[in-house]
């Protein structure tokens, strides 16, 4: 099953955005994949590269990264 919503799927690689860069400064130049997608909220559970666990985000602080 796939989920999908808006312009993100799990599995898709992303990026922080210009948005994502000001209010989370400490995690402007990560990027990694989206493990979670809410239905119900704005967020979006992402692994960042490195990291073992994920951690979730509003899905306008991050855009889909080109390959």
């Amino acid at each position: 099953m796939i989920l999908e919503t808006d312009k993100f799927a799990v599995g898709i690689r992303f990026k922080m955005n210009d948005l994502g860069a000001v209010r989370c400064p400490n995690l402007a130049d990560k990027s990694g994949i989206v493990v979670a997608v809410s239905r119900r909220t704005t967020g979006v559970g992402v692994l960042f590269d490195g990291d073992r666990q994920p951690t979730y985000l509003h899905r306008d602080y991050i855009t889909q990264a080109s390959e």
